[in-house]
């Protein structure tokens, strides 16, 4: 009788993380602050995963890393701004970034009645609050539900990739808007376009 021998898969090599980091730096993404007055105190980080997830509900969201010692004290908010920071707002970002204790310091902006903090100049802003977190490996993925948003003075958006700020240049690209469909539903081509379908 022959004994049976059964393989065992290869070991999956683990990825380097340098190399991990330099592959997620490569997808661009906007730089967004996320603030509030949390019982008299100013709480706030500057987010590069911000992304949109629902229109019904309407819900946002960001990454935090659970290492982070200002969300704890941020979840405790009624509730949260969200700015997304314009392309001069590269230093607002440093400030955002550094010490706890600057990170307000001469930068313009105001509180809501709920407690949100929103930048003055910001591209957009959204008035949020808290409606889910799930615990992702060494991040935590915050949902956020969306009560306002408003239209701030920016224009353009800052843009963030492989660890540097750029802005957007548009010269040689196609004006038109997407006629198609992005994470599978219909981009949403604004009213004119409402407008005619709806009278065909």
């Amino acid at each position: 009788m022959t004994a049976s021998t059964s393989s065992c898969p290869a070991p999956v090599p683990a990825l380097d993380q340098r190399t991990l980091r330099d592959a997620f730096g490569a997808f661009p993404s906007g730089v967004v602050a996320v603030a509030a007055s949390v019982k008299g105190s100013l709480a706030g980080i500057a987010a590069s995963s911000f992304t949109s997830v629902s229109i019904d509900p309407p819900l946002v969201s960001f990454s935090i890393a659970t290492t982070s010692s200002t969300w704890p004290q941020l979840r405790e908010a009624g509730r949260l701004g969200i700015s997304v920071l314009a392309d001069h707002h590269d230093a607002v970002c440093r400030q955002l970034a550094g010490p706890r204790e600057e990170r307000f310091a001469g930068l313009p902006f105001r509180v809501t009645g709920d407690g949100a903090v929103l930048l003055d100049e910001a591209v957009a802003t959204y008035d949020c609050s808290l409606h889910e977190e799930v615990v992702a490996g060494d991040h935590v993925i915050v949902l956020l539900e969306v009560h306002e948003v408003g239209a701030g003075d920016g224009e353009h958006p800052l843009v963030f990739h492989r660890s540097a700020f750029a802005k957007l240049h548009r010269d040689d690209l196609d004006p038109a808007r997407l006629d198609g469909r992005i994470n599978g539903a219909e981009v949403d081509r604004g009213a004119r376009a409402d407008a005619g379908s709806d009278a065909a």
